[in-house]
């Protein structure tokens, strides 16, 4: 676990126990350092007397004994261990060394007259380096390991004088005795002031050092748990002082947090200590907290209300199109079942019908950050399109790191559809003026030609002259029916309305033109629903909708085909639906807004007039109504009008 992740007692707890560890060890290692230190200094004194003594001993030797005996001796007599330092000196620290068998006591030379006084290798080092040194060099202390064992040893370095030359000088004037023992070959021919050995003592510290040791483990091992008490004692402290506090402090701002409790409490602060103050920190805070809180329900509130409240949908998205928010509006226009439901979209981007307006709207929104009035067609839920006008702004924290869309959607479905009908209405407006003017001047001499035609029909009997005339009253008689077509079309409708059996009407049309499909290939299909009650309607108007619908149908098909003609009762807006489904080629999309113009038509010249739509329209929309179709090239269309159970006359 990490540092960071620890609670605050257990951070203090074991940043003091470090602390406190640390000193433990600080001071027995200092008590150690300090003991062993004291111990070196009390062997440095001791060694210091014991060379006192030797060398008081061979001062005498030197300057009181050796005098005295070559006085009473004969010249070439020379007794060792009354005249020689060395011999002298030896005897004495062997004694020495028999009371104190654990100290090393030795004297030796590079060349020595005896060769058990001769140095090692450790001790011919020393010798050299003060040969090597300046004369005030004399001297060493240290430790070292010999042997497996440490001791504190301290070397002096041995310089030959002028009193020493009778037997360490020139071999010919040494006594007799002495070469006759040594030999002439080794300790002889040395000059004074000459670094010829060395003298050293060793005393043994690794049975001390190892008290020392264990005295300042114990002294740790103590110390350590006197800070442990002393750690406990500082913890159970802290807890009272800091960590209670804070914790009741902390188990309030939880509850205050987690909604348990609301910002109108405050915490009970005693004292004055830090803790206290951030306590009355927090109650201040929380005032704030309170105010701001208020202001933001508010704020929400009416936000809320008017977001809920606007009849054209509003739509919420992140910059990348994912939703945030929708209101009930935006629901329901686009065909969902609830708010989960609408969320559930990918994108708002998902819902243009055509790419072009999509990104547009994106370009506009990212450069300018706002549109306005901005016209698309979106896709529902269930696959319908919907005409819409979007108003949208780009909203962006000052950090640019939060970005959002807020659109209100408008659907403009209905406006359309009424400006459609106004045009429509003031286009058969302007031709109804122009039909029934041309039709009552073109009636009457129509009569007259048609009327002449068959009376020479009569009084004739030359075959040509019968085809001829036929042909003329043929093309008499299509121009009265478009005359007559033309009156429909520019008379205002007066028939009462009256309710009748809307499939009866339908049957007693498809009688009519039954046959002649018949012939052709055609199948005409009916699926009359049984719940459809009475239609307020004219009766003979609503036959020639019908009548027209089904020519449009046949007309559509090529070879062998289907109509199917159905009807519902549609509850919800207590209308009547009858559609006419056929198998034909279809309406191609850039004529579709054309089809209900008058005088529109895509027949071959002489199989229509295109005002069966036209009159339909007109028809239709008498009765309160309203007419449509859907198409697919290639696989036919449905053309379908809606009549009111009420009458509602236009």
């Amino acid at each position: 676990m990490k540092f960071r992740g620890l609670k605050l007692t257990t951070k203090v707890m074991l940043g003091m126990g470090l602390i406190l560890f640390a000193t433990d060890c600080i001071v027995s290692i200092f008590f150690y350092s300090y003991v062993r230190d004291l111990y070196l200094d009390e062997i440095y004194q001791k060694t210091g007397f014991t060379l006192g003594f030797i060398d008081a001993t061979m001062e005498f030797v030197r300057d009181d004994l050796r005098p005295r005996m070559l006085h009473l001796l004969p010249r070439d007599e020379f007794i060792s261990e009354a005249m020689s330092t060395s011999v002298v000196n030896k005897k004495i620290m062997a004694r020495f060394i028999r009371r104190f068998p654990s100290n090393v006591y030795r004297r030796v030379a590079l060349n020595p007259m005896n060769p058990n006084n001769r140095a090692d290798g450790f001790e011919e080092s020393f010798i050299r380096r003060f040969a090597d040194a300046p004369a005030g060099a004399t001297s060493w202390k240290g430790l070292v390991t010999r042997e497996g064992r440490q001791y504190f040893i301290r070397l002096k370095a041995v310089r030959m004088e002028s009193s020493c030359l009778l037997c360490h000088g020139d071999p010919a004037l040494a006594p007799a005795s002495l070469l006759s023992r040594y030999g002439a070959d080794h300790g002889h021919n040395w000059k004074v002031g000459e670094v010829v050995g060395l003298e050293s003592i060793a005393v043994p510290v690794d049975p001390t050092f190892s008290k020392i040791r264990q005295a300042a483990f114990g002294i740790f091992l103590l110390g350590l748990v006197i800070l442990t008490v002393v750690l406990l004692l500082l913890n159970y402290f802290h807890y009272v002082v800091a960590v209670r506090p804070l914790k009741r402090a902390s188990a309030f701002f939880k509850s205050v947090v987690s909604g348990e409790k609301g910002l109108d409490v405050s915490l009970d602060v005693k004292g004055s200590d830090e803790i206290a103050e951030l306590g009355e920190s927090f109650n201040r805070m929380i005032g704030h907290l309170k105010k701001s809180q208020d202001a933001l329900r508010a704020s929400e509130a009416k936000y809320r209300q008017i977001f809920e409240g606007s009849k054209d949908g509003i739509i919420v998205t992140d910059c990348d199109g994912l939703m945030v928010d929708v209101n009930n509006a935006g629901i329901e226009l686009f065909g969902c079942k609830n708010r989960d439901d609408f969320m559930r979209s990918v994108t708002i981007h998902d819902f243009f019908v055509r790419q072009e307006h999509c990104t547009a709207f994106l370009e506009q929104m990212e450069t300018a950050g706002f549109v306005k009035d901005f016209e698309a067609r979106f896709r529902k839920r269930d696959g319908d399109e919907i005409d819409v006008l979007i108003t949208a702004t780009r909203q962006q924290d000052k950090h640019r790191q939060r970005c959002r869309y807020e659109c209100i959607i408008k659907d403009i479905g209905e406006w359309k559809r009424m400006e459609q009908q106004i045009r429509q209405a003031e286009k058969l407006a302007s031709i109804g003026q122009l039909a029934a003017g041309v039709a009552h001047e073109i009636n009457n001499p129509l009569s007259i030609v048609m009327g002449y035609t068959g009376l020479l029909l009569k009084g004739t009997d030359d075959d040509r002259v019968r085809r001829d005339l036929q042909v003329i009253r043929n093309n008499a008689a299509m121009c009265k029916k478009i005359v007559e077509d033309l009156l429909n079309f520019s008379r205002q409708a007066d028939s009462r309305l009256v309710p009748a059996d809307i499939a009866e009407t339908i049957r007693s049309v498809i009688e009519v033109v039954d046959g002649e499909f018949a012939a052709k290939g055609i199948e005409i299909r009916t699926d009359f629903a049984p719940d459809v009650p009475p239609v307020p309607m004219s009766v003979d108007r609503i036959r020639q909708v019908c009548l027209n619908l089904l020519i449009n149908a046949a007309q559509a098909i090529d070879g062998k085909g289907s109509i199917l003609v159905t009807t519902r009762h549609e509850t919800a807006d207590n209308m009547v639906r009858v559609s006419f489904t056929d198998t034909g080629c279809g309406i191609p999309c850039n004529i579709r807004h054309k089809v209900f113009e008058p005088f529109f038509t895509t027949k071959e010249p002489g199989q229509g007039t295109g005002l069966g739509t036209s009159v339909s329209y007109g028809i239709v929309e008498e009765h309160g109504g309203e007419i449509s179709f859907t198409s697919e090239v290639g696989k036919g269309t449905t053309f379908w009008f809606r009549l009111p159970l009420e009458e509602k006359r236009s």
